[in-house]
């Protein structure tokens, strides 16, 4: 055979090729089913939709003066007699500082908020008695010790 009749045989092969390939997905592609044939449909699916509803936040600017008000009442001073200052609130629980004007030194108190608003739990040189501060879950880090019935110190 001459090389022109391999191109030509090449080409006429490759040509019944494609047109095989062609035949075949018209054929089982699914676009030619007989009418009596349903297309099947996809059912829908049931799928669940997670909404997460966020709690109110606290915001802990906004509770500074009814702590501030409860360390005075716990003290029974008032603002013209001591300054109180708010150093940690997670608005649940917080700490400070108490400094009566008129005095060399001062204090630090702990406080609660409960269902009746905040409480002062606590205001003092010393450590605060281990039953002050259990009903009120302060963390670890803002009362790292308390004072046990006999008076002895207990990490917590």
């Amino acid at each position: 055979m001459t090389q022109n009749t391999w191109k030509i045989a090449f080409f006429a092969l490759l040509a019944l090729l494609i047109l095989g390939a062609n035949v075949y997905l018209w054929l089982f592609s699914g676009k030619n089913l007989p009418w009596g044939t349903p297309i099947p449909t996809p059912t829908p699916t049931m799928t669940t939709e997670v909404v997460l509803t966020p709690t109110p936040t606290i915001d802990p600017v906004q509770e500074e003066p009814l702590i501030k008000q409860a360390v005075y009442d716990k003290t029974g001073l008032d603002e013209s007699e001591a300054l109180v200052t708010i150093n940690k609130n997670t608005g649940f629980v917080a700490t400070g500082g108490i400094k009566e004007y008129e005095a060399v030194g001062g204090a630090y108190w702990l406080a609660a908020k409960t269902s009746e608003g905040w409480v002062c739990v606590y205001d003092g040189q010393a450590q605060p008695t281990c039953t002050q501060i259990a009903p009120y879950n302060f963390p670890k880090d803002m009362v790292p010790e308390c004072l046990d019935t006999n008076g002895k110190v207990v990490k917590r």
